[in-house]
C-alpha cells in the first residue's frame, strides 16, 4: 500500500482524486500496489462537495498530513508560492517524495528543491508544472538521454492561445475574446498572469534549466505579452499569411542561453498556428532525432491530474531515478539577446508622432519600410535583434502603454524585408 497526502481538492486536486479511485486496478497493475489517498488538505472541512469521499480523511491542519509517517508521497496542487514552498521543502526534509503542479514554485526552487530531495533519498516530480496534459518534462529528458537540445519553443498558456485564436478565426477584439476566455472559465479574474505572459515565462524557464543543465529563472526572460494587439494588426497579418501565437522560446549558444516569451508571427500553414483554442503544443529541437513535437491539453481538472497520476506511478516505480537535474554553473544567462528577426510595429498616431518614431529606427541604423494606415504608423524592419527594438521602444522612445504593438516574424517564406507588403 502507497499512502499520498494530498495538498488541495481544488480542480486539479479533485481530478487527482477521481482518477485514483477510478482507475485504482490500473494504477496497480502498473505499480504492483495498492494507492490510496490517506489525507487531504482542505481549507473548509466542511464545505459541501460532489465528490464520493469519506470526510474522515480531510482535514484543515496540513501538519496532520506532513508529520503522519504513514504517508508516503505528498501531492501538492495548493497554488501560491510561500505556503507550497515550504510544505514541498518540509516533505521532502521528512524524506517524503513529492508531486507538484507548482510551476511557480519549481521555476524559482528548482535547483535547491531537487538537491533536498537527492539529500533525502525522495523524489521530487513536476510534470504537471508544464503544459498540462502534455508529458513534455518526461519526453524532454528521454530526448536528452542521446540528444542535445539548443532550441525549444512552445505554445505554453492556454489562455491567450484561446484569445489569440478568436481574434484571428472570429475576428474579435482583444476585449471580447478576453471577455469569452472569462465566460469559459479559460481566464482567471485578474489574468495579468496570462495575457502579460508570465506564466508562459516561468514554463520556459523550467524547461530551459532541464535542456540546458543550466539555473534558468524567470527574471532571465525577456517577456512581452498579448493586451497591446489590435483588430488592425490581426487584419494586416492575415493579409501577408502570418498568425500571431505567444510563444515561449529557449536558445543555447556555445555557454549562453537567453529566454524570451513574446507573440510571434508564424506561418499560417505552420504546426504553432494550427493550435487552436485552449490547448498547447512544444517543439524541441534534437540534434539526433530532428524536431520532436508534443502536442494536447494544456490545463483542466483530468489533463493536469493525469499529469500528476503518472508522476506518482514513477516514483512509486523509482522510474525518477533514471534522470537527474544537475545544473552547470558555466551555462549562463547571455549578456545580449541571442534571438533576432523581423519585426511588425505598429503604433497609434493619436498617441504618438510618427516622424518621431521613424527617425528613432533611422537612428539605430535600422533598415525599415513603413506607412500610414487609417491613423495608425506601420513598419517592417529588417533582421535585428529582440533586444535592439525591445529597448528602441522601451528606453528610447519610451511610448504610452497600449498605443503599440511589436512582433517578431518567424516565417520559412519571408525572409526578407522587401518579401512583405500589406
Amino acid at each position: 500500500m502507497v499512502n499520498i497526502g494530498l495538498l488541495g481538492l481544488g480542480t486539479v486536486g479533485s481530478g487527482v482524486f477521481d482518477i485514483v479511485k477510478d482507475r485504482n486496478e490500473s494504477l496497480k497493475k502498473s505499480t504492483g500496489k495498492n494507492i490510496n489517498i490517506s489525507k487531504i488538505l482542505v481549507r473548509d472541512a466542511s464545505k459541501n462537495r460532489n465528490l464520493d469521499i469519506d470526510n474522515s480523511i480531510l482535514t484543515e491542519n496540513v501538519d496532520d498530513i506532513l508529520n503522519d509517517d504513514s504517508i508516503d508521497i505528498i501531492v501538492e496542487v495548493i497554488g501560491g508560492i510561500d505556503l507550497a514552498y515550504e510544505y514541498i521543502k518540509t516533505a521532502l526534509s521528512k524524506g517524503k517524495s513529492v508531486v507538484t503542479a507548482n510551476k511557480a514554485v519549481i521555476s524559482l526552487h528548482l535547483e535547491e528543491l531537487n538537491r533536498l530531495a537527492k539529500e533525502n533519498n525522495c523524489g521530487l516530480l513536476y510534470e504537471a508544472s508544464v503544459a498540462g496534459g502534455i508529458p513534455i518534462i518526461k519526453g524532454l529528458n528521454e530526448a536528452l538521454r542521446i540528444n542535445k537540445i539548443d532550441n525549444i519553443e512552445g505554445i505554453l498558456n492556454g489562455t491567450t492561445n484561446f484569445i489569440l485564436t478568436k481574434m484571428y478565426d472570429d475576428n474579435l477584439s482583444f476585449e471580447e475574446a478576453l471577455d469569452l476566455a472569462h465566460e469559459y472559465g479559460y481566464a482567471e479574474a485578474d489574468p495579468t498572469d496570462d495575457i502579460e505572459g508570465y506564466d508562459a515565462a516561468r514554463k520556459i524557464s523550467i524547461l530551459a534549466s532541464l535542456a540546458f543543465d543550466a539555473k534558468a529563472s524567470i527574471d532571465d526572460v525577456e517577456c512581452h505579452g498579448i493586451s497591446s494587439i489590435k483588430a488592425s494588426d490581426i487584419k494586416r497579418f492575415k493579409e501577408i499569411g502570418l498568425a500571431p501565437k505567444l510563444l515561449g522560446c529557449a536558445i543555447k549558444k556555445n555557454n549562453e542561453f537567453s529566454l524570451t516569451v513574446e507573440p510571434i508571427l508564424v506561418d499560417d500553414t505552420s504546426l504553432f498556428s494550427a493550435v487552436k483554442d485552449a490547448f498547447n503544443a512544444v517543439n524541441l529541437d534534437c540534434d539526433i532525432v530532428g524536431d520532436l513535437q508534443f502536442y494536447g491539453q494544456g490545463a483542466g481538472k483530468l489533463p493536469t491530474g493525469n499529469a500528476v497520476v503518472s508522476d506518482i506511478i514513477d516514483i512509486i516505480n523509482e522510474d525518477y531515478k533514471k534522470f537527474d537535474y544537475c545544473p552547470n554553473p558555466d551555462i549562463v544567462v547571455g549578456e545580449n539577446s541571442l534571438f533576432e528577426g523581423l519585426y511588425y510595429f505598429r503604433a497609434s498616431l493619436d498617441e504618438n508622432d510618427d516622424k518621431k518614431i521613424i527617425k528613432a529606427f533611422e537612428d539605430k541604423s535600422i533598415d525599415i519600410k513603413y506607412e500610414v494606415q487609417d491613423q495608425e504608423l506601420v513598419i517592417l524592419t529588417e533582421m535585428i535583434s529582440s533586444e535592439l527594438i525591445a529597448n528602441l521602444i522601451t528606453e528610447d522612445l519610451k511610448l504610452p502603454a497600449k498605443s503599440y504593438s511589436y512582433l517578431r516574424i518567424e516565417s520559412e517564406v519571408l525572409n526578407s524585408l522587401v518579401d512583405i507588403s500589406f
